[in-house]
C-alpha cells in the first residue's frame, strides 16, 4: 500500500524541476524532475486551486514549504495579493522569492519517464509506478 506522508517541506536541491502541466483554467500547476544519474525515479509536484504563480518555467533546486505569516505577508503586500481561505503561500526557494499560492500541494515520486501522464492523473494508487506520496501541510 502507498502511504500518503504529510510533510511540512520538500527539499529536493540537487534536481531540475520544470513545468510540464498547466490547466486550462490555470488552476493546477504541475512541477516535474525527472529520473537522472543521481535519482531513480521522477518527482512531481501538484498544485491545485492555484491562484497565483510567482515562479520561472524552469528551476535548480526545490525547497517547498508554507510560508510563516511574516513571509506571507511581506509576499502577499508586495504582490498585492488577497489570500482566500484554504490558501497559502507556498515558498519554492531558499535564494529566490519564488511562490505559488494554493491549497495544499501534493507529490509524488514514480518509476515514470518524461512523457508519461502525471501521476495524479493516471497512476494514484498504482503500487507498480508509485514509490512515495504525500501532501505538503
Amino acid at each position: 500500500m502507498i502511504s500518503n506522508d504529510i510533510v511540512a517541506e520538500l527539499e529536493a536541491p540537487d534536481r531540475l524541476f520544470q513545468i510540464t502541466h498547466v490547466s486550462r483554467t490555470h488552476t493546477q500547476v504541475w512541477l516535474q524532475a525527472d529520473a537522472n544519474s543521481t535519482h531513480e525515479h521522477r518527482l512531481e509536484v501538484l498544485f491545485q486551486d492555484v491562484k497565483y504563480l510567482c515562479t520561472p518555467f524552469v528551476l535548480r533546486g526545490l525547497s517547498l514549504r508554507r510560508a510563516d505569516p511574516e513571509q506571507t505577508r511581506r509576499l502577499t503586500e508586495l504582490h498585492e495579493l488577497v489570500l482566500d481561505p484554504g490558501s497559502s503561500v507556498y515558498l519554492l526557494s531558499r535564494s529566490h522569492d519564488w511562490f505559488v499560492v494554493s491549497s495544499h500541494p501534493l507529490w509524488a515520486e514514480a518509476k515514470l519517464s518524461y512523457s508519461d501522464e502525471p501521476v495524479f492523473w493516471s497512476h494514484t494508487g498504482n503500487e507498480d509506478v508509485v514509490v512515495a506520496m504525500g501532501t505538503v501541510k
